[in-house]
């Protein structure tokens, strides 16, 4: 048996090849964006492709690391996708501009409640979740309000801590609002 030690140094080895992958994939997604602004077709998500990528990547994987690995690619594909979404925001901020239009904004919020229909996939909620977290932001509610067997759909309302003048919530809220069938902001509650 090896030492902890001889270990970790495998493991750091592993991880800078796994920085220098992402770094690449990252450049891919800068390119795969720039296609989309080029030709107008903003959609970055498509459940559809994710699950077949997944069902694809997953095929070959031994079924007692299936679960882990596919979390990671999960984790990876929903990196490259933000890192889409921020580019869009930058190039593109119309469609941020579209979904505050004619909404009173205070100058002072705590928080804001929306209410968004996603893909009713395995991961919906804990994708909600791990994409507010990854922005930086914690939520304050998050309650099912509809779950549509037929049409493969749940319909949430959340309570997202943070404000909506803050750059990095605007580019959450994008992403969001695009990664949802229907998506409307309710209420800025103030401090």
């Amino acid at each position: 048996m090896r030492e902890l030690a001889e270990i970790r140094e495998d493991i750091d080895r592993i991880d800078q090849k796994i920085r220098e992958l992402i770094m690449e994939r990252l450049n891919c997604s800068t390119e795969v964006v720039a296609s989309k602004i080029r030709d107008k077709n903003y959609v970055i998500y498509r459940a559809d492709r994710e699950e077949s990528m997944l069902e694809n990547l997953g095929a070959d994987v031994p079924i007692d690391r299936r679960a882990e690995y596919l979390s990671v690619v999960r984790k990876v594909t929903e990196t490259s996708r933000m890192y889409q979404y921020s580019i869009l925001y930058e190039k593109v901020p119309e469609l941020f501009e579209r979904l505050i239009e004619g909404l009173k904004i205070p100058e002072k919020m705590k928080s804001v409640k929306l209410v968004l229909t996603r893909p009713n996939i395995p991961n919906a909620m804990s994708s909600i979740l791990s994409m507010i977290g990854d922005y930086g932001f914690n939520m304050d509610q998050m309650k099912l309000l509809e779950y549509a067997k037929d049409n493969r759909a749940v319909t949430f309302e959340l309570v997202i801590l943070g404000d909506i003048h803050d750059v990095y919530f605007q580019k959450l809220m994008l992403q969001l609002s695009m990664e949802s069938a229907s998506f409307h902001i309710q209420e800025f509650i103030e401090e």
